[in-house]
């Protein structure tokens, strides 16, 4: 029998947007609204994931179109990087953002991707280091009136962000790495990471983060604790089997983490012919080497990094990451175009009920 959730910890769902088509994107952020979620995101990219074709919309430019056609569900990135954007820059995209909503941003923050920055000649050194500077000097941007600051990347002297933000802006780390984990236990007023580190994972790394933050005098529940997880739904387990067994092999082979599934099938790092997503860029060349080794490598080694099946399953498995400690999942439909809307109206009709349904 499965299990009930008490009132005091509500459990909220998010849904990352897809890179393309313009329709889709606000057809799917109205949708979402209208289904219950409580939050819509977007991926903030150059060069959108993809087997065929790469198109990307700028973040905060689509995310302030998003805030005139909604009212309720709170709009994000997810995630952005201060690689390719200045933290002053990052500051003042989210700040009108917020005003633009009326106060429903989530800025959504990692260390970068490959795709991103190496065909613009866009260094990917230190981007761990990077990020935590990034991250303080965003925060007391929009919360100080005005700022100094001298890192190993950023200086700043006198800058300030006008207007302040209309309430408290949430900043999200993305990370599955113990680094950037650390990072989000001084720094992030949430936590996002992927399914993929599983539910003993999310459950022990969240632990990390508390028994982390609070040696460093921050507060019990001051960090909000999200996820990221691929997934596909559809009437029967086989039938979203099938959607997501090969761009679930493809995104799992881009994880930086690979080397853990690599060995069951007896393949080592130095085997492949393609850099994981750090250094990863989309062109047919690269697509064409991995797809080669998509078809070598058997699905069952990677699936436990998604959750897909009919709604039973999927709510089966969205409960125990519900157990772990996860308050705020964010879905991502791993389909083609054409199936992502029917993904998104299943999931808001026979999956989220059951978590608004509590004792």
């Amino acid at each position: 029998m499965r299990k009930k959730f008490s009132r005091c910890n509500a459990i909220r769902f998010g849904i990352q947007l897809p890179h393309d088509p313009m329709d889709l994107i606000f057809e799917s952020a109205i949708l979402a609204e209208k289904l219950g979620f409580d939050s819509v995101f977007t991926p903030d990219h150059l060069v959108g994931i993809g087997l065929r074709q790469w198109d990307s919309f700028e973040a905060f430019t689509l995310l302030g179109g998003i805030s005139r056609v909604t009212k309720r569900v709170m709009l994000g990135t997810c995630v952005s990087d201060v690689l390719r954007r200045h933290p002053a820059v990052l500051a003042q995209s989210v700040m009108t953002l917020d005003y633009m909503s009326n106060g429903r941003a989530i800025l959504g923050l990692g260390a970068g991707e490959g795709m991103n920055l190496i065909p613009y000649g866009i260094s990917v050194e230190k981007p761990v280091s990077k990020l935590k500077e990034g991250v303080e000097i965003i925060k007391r941007l929009l919360n100080e009136d005005e700022v100094n600051y001298k890192g190993k990347f950023f200086r700043l002297e006198k800058a300030f962000i006008q207007p302040k933000p209309l309430r408290k802006i949430p900043v999200w780390i993305a990370g599955n790495s113990p680094r950037t984990i650390l990072l989000t236990a001084e720094f992030g007023d949430g936590w996002i990471p992927t399914a993929s580190m599983g539910e003993d994972g999310y459950r022990k790394n969240l632990e990390t983060i508390r028994r982390t933050a609070k040696k460093l005098g921050r507060e019990d529940g001051e960090i909000e604790p999200a996820l990221f997880a691929y997934i596909v739904v559809d009437s029967r387990f086989e039938d979203a089997k099938k959607l997501i067994e090969l761009p679930g092999k493809v995104v799992a082979l881009l994880s930086p983490f690979r080397e853990k599934f690599l060995e069951k099938a007896g393949i080592g790092e130095k085997d492949l012919n393609f850099p994981h997503l750090i250094g990863f860029t989309f062109n047919a060349e690269n697509i064409k080497k991995i797809l080669e080794w998509a078809k070598k490598i058997p699905f069952e080694i990677v699936e436990d990094r998604y959750i897909f099946g009919s709604p039973d399953d999927v709510t089966d498995r969205l409960a125990k990451f519900v157990e772990a400690g996860a308050r705020h999942i964010v879905l991502t439909p791993l389909v083609q175009h054409k199936y992502y809307l029917r993904n998104v109206e299943m999931l808001g009709k026979k999956v989220l009920p059951y978590f608004r349904n509590w004792l």
